[in-house]
């Protein structure tokens, strides 16, 4: 009797082992996003229609998980070779950012001077240098927002 007794419990230790441990159903893991909510900046300068720009963007980025806002500034010149123009623009960032290290980025820029425009931007953040890279068009309008008058495509290295 003993031995069925022992035979007996030891094969309810196995099906009860059997049961326990990780299972499909349970708790799925949350997804981790690298924090890159701050305040970032990085040069920009390009060439449109023989018109050079020489400007400074800055981003100042919230995240909520993967979901990105904020805000950015850009300032700096334009020039054709003669008359030199100041700009600046400032407005609201809406975007996502994947889960791990390095992640792609998405962001959309929208103009708070002319918000029926905006430009949207694609990249990656380099985790273990905080640095964003971001490439895209930036539109300059006119003044009373009726067109886009020129569009430089750039990649914009950002940091910290």
């Amino acid at each position: 009797m003993r031995y069925q007794t022992v035979v007996l419990a030891s094969a309810f230790a196995l099906a009860a082992a059997g049961c326990s441990g990780s299972s499909s159903t349970g708790p799925k893991q949350q997804p981790t996003y690298n924090d890159v909510s701050g305040s970032y900046a990085g040069p920009m300068s390009g060439l449109s229609q023989g018109i050079a720009i020489d400007a400074t963007l800055t981003l100042t980025v919230t995240q909520a998980s993967g979901t990105l806002g904020g805000s950015y500034g850009l300032s700096g010149t334009l020039t054709d070779g003669i008359s030199v123009v100041g700009i600046s623009g400032t407005g609201t960032l809406s975007g996502s950012i994947a889960e791990g290290n390095n992640p792609s980025v998405n962001i959309t820029a929208r103009s708070g001077q002319c918000p029926a425009f905006s430009d949207s931007f694609s990249g990656a953040y380099d985790t273990a240098n905080q640095r964003m890279t971001l490439t895209g068009p930036v539109s300059i309008f006119a003044a009373d927002c009726s067109s886009v008058l020129l569009t430089y495509q750039t990649t914009f290295i950002l940091t910290r």
